[in-house]
């Protein structure tokens, strides 16, 4: 007889988690990151779509998908934009949980949480971990031009680290 890791006997239950966006942006990035990863890691992710910002729906469908990922190590609710109607209806949903909200979600987020262990960590070091790769995965490249020359100034440093900001001031 074999076990699966739901059965465990020796890890408790792991960190459900929970992805709100505006749109379909939240099932499609799960989908984008499944495509990645494969769907087995993120398996019980769960992905829930509020079109234009709350409405009564949203509110007990959240609460309903907030309710299920808890399975006693707390929930971990990712959100799109802080502040925005998905999130403060997150906010007031998640009141009876152990549950932390991430605003921000992006691919490297979803990403980085795949490669974690939820039966390890809490939903904090859970929400920190996934911030930290989403502030990393996050730059602006400015391509030199076709006909410009790059000069030394403006060369980046080929070590620097994605989402590293390095700013040069140049006087004439």
């Amino acid at each position: 007889m074999s076990t699966s890791e739901d059965d465990e006997p020796s890890m408790g239950p792991a960190v459900g988690v929970v992805l709100v966006g505006h749109g379909r942006s939240a099932s499609e990035l799960l989908a984008a990151a499944e495509g990645i990863v494969g769907t087995r890691a993120l398996a019980d992710v769960r992905a829930v779509d509020a079109g234009r910002g709350e409405t009564p729906r949203l509110g007990q469908e959240l609460c309903d998908v907030i309710d299920e990922a808890d399975r006693g190590a707390g929930v971990l609710v990712l959100v799109d934009l802080w502040g925005a109607s998905p999130c403060s209806c997150a906010q007031r949903e998640v009141r009876s949980h152990r549950a932390v909200i991430l605003a921000g979600l992006n691919l490297a987020m979803l990403l980085k949480l795949a490669a974690l262990d939820r039966r390890a960590l809490d939903p904090e070091a859970l929400g920190h971990a996934c911030a930290d790769s989403g502030r990393r995965a996050v730059a602006v490249h400015v391509p030199q031009g076709p006909t410009q020359e790059p000069d030394a100034a403006s060369t980046p440093d080929h070590g620097q680290t994605v989402g590293e900001t390095h700013t040069e001031e140049t006087r004439a």
